[in-house]
């Protein structure tokens, strides 16, 4: 009885209108998931165009940095070539006793070079390089923030020369003090600048100072160390800006669609 009774109700069952409601809820459910993907991916996209828009603003502040920090080493390099010359031949600067002693100083200035890397650091933390969908400029963009790294390149960068202590620990300390208070200036706190600047002492004394400088063994063999090195960082640094370059172009395209 039961069983037939049953039976009578499956035939009496409006099975159209139940597969019309079965296909409502199915595409409902399809139409939702679709939207939710539509939206996530629009929520990427504003992602990704906020993490491009900081990324390039990074990548010209490194631009920027650059052309200051070549400036510098360059500067400190005429130094180093005056300090040499004086040490091999015993020319002075400008025929000055002073002007050398400065230049014996300044060439142990150093200014290292670092990328502005706030952005993709976060990205790479929080898991969301993915959001660069073009895979070979997350490829670049890695390799280039390498530099800031422990990498042998990053470490080009970076300078302690064995020279910048040894001529400080020849030099008198007011005359120190007097070249840290005239004859450097720090503009910022990635660029600095090294003056002229007249003489706080004798002719005599800063020909005393030239002897102690030339009778150190190891002073000017640790100068042309250390400016051997600083061409290299040079060359280094000069390459990083064509790439640089590069990818600030590649960023602000991406930025733009």
């Amino acid at each position: 009885m039961r069983t037939a009774r049953l039976a009578a109700r499956f035939r009496h069952y409006d099975w159209t209108a139940a597969f019309i409601e079965l296909m409502i809820i199915i595409v409902g459910i399809l139409i939702a998931l679709q939207v939710s993907d539509w939206n996530q991916d629009r929520l990427d996209h504003a992602r990704a165009q906020g993490y491009y828009r900081r990324i390039h603003a990074d990548l010209l502040t490194d631009l920027q940095n650059i052309g200051t920090t070549l400036t510098y080493w360059n500067k400190v390099s005429t130094y180093g070539s005056e300090a040499i010359a004086h040490g091999e031949t015993g020319k002075l600067v400008d025929g000055s006793n002073w002007k050398t002693v400065l230049a014996y100083y300044q060439a142990g200035q150093v200014q290292p070079f670092e990328l502005a890397d706030t952005t993709f650091t976060e990205m790479r933390s929080a898991g969301d390089l993915d959001l660069i969908a073009d895979e070979n400029l997350r490829k670049q963009l890695a390799n280039y923030y390498r530099l800031s790294g422990a990498g042998i390149t990053a470490m080009i960068l970076h300078h302690d020369p064995v020279y910048r202590k040894q001529i400080r620990g020849l030099t008198p300390w007011h005359v120190q003090q007097y070249i840290w208070n005239h004859c450097f200036q720090e503009i910022s706190n990635t660029r600095q600048e090294l003056l002229d600047c007249p003489s706080p002492i004798s002719d005599q004394d800063a020909a005393a100072i030239l002897a102690t400088y030339q009778s150190s063994p190891s002073l000017l063999d640790n100068l042309r160390t250390w400016m051997s090195t600083l061409r290299v960082s040079k060359i280094v640094l000069t390459s990083t800006r064509k790439s640089t370059a590069q990818l600030t172009a590649e960023v602000e395209a991406k930025r733009k669609t």
